[in-house]
């Protein structure tokens, strides 16, 4: 029997069992003339009932199905499908990733697949290349093969899992931190992506951009920003093959020759023995590390400098620049480090695609809280109600987002609700430092603030709750 489809604006509608039933008995009908169902307490009656409870089950099975093919009714497998035909896999995020810089013997091809290590953990390279003149691969994108939540520390992966021949050198390190996993995405999260996919086109450049780059796999959603500068636009991704995040943004954005790289820039340099750098925002440069200064004046500030030591916003060279003369202005890092620069070929034509790889800076904080409460109190129930909460918080901020401390107020309270009445916490105070170095909210506000460029990491053992 054909069922027939009533759509109204809230979607296909299930019929009553009183029409499926007189729908039913009219069909027998027309092949078993002569057919009487209704008579009280008879077999037939009980059967045409029965037959018209399955066909309602049949009916709203029909309905349900039909009002998923939206992502925003869409069951688990329906959502996932629709997903896919919008170019969004699930759980894009993935495993814990890495940009690695290879040095070794000019011309030797390492190809995808190629696995370094930690010593704890392995990272594989996504994409092919060769080392080029100069010796160094910058920047190679590495994803690990262990799932989970853990961070890579700059400067750790050192070791070559994969061999290489005896006659060629290579060697591997990581001068920025790797970027932790963010676990298993949840559905309300695709869920949003799927609707943000299907919309983009109609939501303008931005939304467009923003969809194409959660397509490349190993992009985290926190570490896309894209921002209006004056001119221009600033891309920051976060995850990735570079390639592949280069594509994206070739796809997505109107014109390419806008884009804007890192506002990390040179504000001053000593003609002193030695030089010392210093910048406006982390530069995140390590000792033994080079980097090179063009468009300085005087021009004998334009060399390559070997990094000495730093802080967090200088760096004091192996340079002596006593006889430079007293510096001017204009010096630029060549290339900026936060800068990755790809040239994307679309055959007979190549374009350059700048965007930035978002630093991450590591937040760590002392929590003193007290109570009122009469009843006894785990100090250890606290800390362990607290530490996950405020983790959890600020590991899924966005990239150039601050802390809010009210928000994490909100969290603490809402995690010890089930300890005590959060009403008798009578003292919460923090104490807040990033990178190491002490930080207070902004004056009049409750903001922690960043570097704009970079996101926040923390772990659980970053955080320490007191009783005071």
């Amino acid at each position: 029997m054909a069922l027939p489809t009533v759509v109204t604006i809230d979607g296909l509608q299930p019929q009553s069992t009183t029409d499926l039933n007189a729908q039913l008995i009219a069909a027998v009908t027309a092949e078993v003339p002569g057919y009487t169902a209704n008579l009280p307490g008879s077999m037939i009656e009980d059967m045409s009932s029965t037959d018209t409870a399955a066909i309602s089950l049949c009916d709203q099975a029909r309905v349900e199905l039909v009002n998923s093919m939206t992502p925003y009714g869409a069951n688990q497998f329906v959502l996932n499908q629709l997903g896919v035909q919008a170019g969004i896999p699930p759980n894009t995020p993935t495993n814990t990733s890495v940009y690695v810089d290879f040095t070794g013997t000019v011309g030797f091809p390492v190809g995808t697949g190629f696995v370094v290590s930690d010593g704890m953990n392995q990272y594989v390279v996504q994409d092919p290349f060769i080392i080029p003149t100069g010796g160094t691969q910058n920047g190679v994108y590495c994803v690990s093969t262990t799932s989970g939540v853990f961070a890579v520390p700059e400067n750790t992966v050192t070791q070559l899992v994969t061999s290489v021949p005896n006659t060629i050198t290579l060697t591997c390190t990581n001068p920025s931190a790797g970027i932790p996993s963010t676990g298993s995405e949840t559905v309300d999260s695709y869920r949003a992506r799927v609707i943000q996919a299907q919309s983009s086109t109609a939501q303008g450049m931005t939304t467009n951009l923003r969809t194409q780059l959660q397509k490349v796999p190993g992009v985290q959603q926190r570490l896309i920003t894209v921002r209006q500068q004056s001119p221009g636009w600033q891309v920051i991704v976060g995850g990735g093959d570079p390639y592949a995040v280069a594509n994206a943004i070739w796809l997505g954005l109107f014109d390419i020759s806008s884009l804007q790289g890192s506002s990390l820039s040179i504000t001053g340099m000593t003609n002193a023995n030695p030089v010392v750098v210093t910048t406006n925002l982390d530069h995140n440069l390590q000792p033994g590390q080079t980097f090179t200064v063009i468009n300085a004046t005087p021009t004998g500030f334009n060399t390559t400098y070997t990094v000495n030591s730093v802080t967090a916003t200088t760096i004091t060279t192996t340079t002596n620049g006593s006889g430079f003369g007293t510096y001017t202005g204009g010096a630029q890092f060549s290339p900026n480090p936060r800068n990755q620069t790809i040239t994307v070929y679309d055959y007979p034509d190549q374009y350059v695609v700048t965007y930035v790889v978002p630093p991450s800076e590591t937040v760590t904080v002392n929590v003193t809280w007290n109570t009122t409460a009469t009843n006894i109190v785990s100090d250890n129930a606290v800390a362990q109600a607290i530490i996950p909460a405020v983790v959890n918080y600020v590991n899924a901020l966005y990239v150039g987002q601050y802390i809010n401390t009210a928000m994490v107020d909100s969290a603490i309270q809402a995690a010890i609700s089930t300890l005590f009445n959060p009403q008798l916490l009578d003292r919460l105070v923090y104490a807040w430092e990033i990178n190491g170095v002490p930080v207070t909210p902004v004056s009049g506000t409750t903001q922690i603030v960043g570097d704009p460029e970079s996101y926040f990491t923390m772990t659980q053992a970053n955080v320490t709750v007191v009783r005071g």
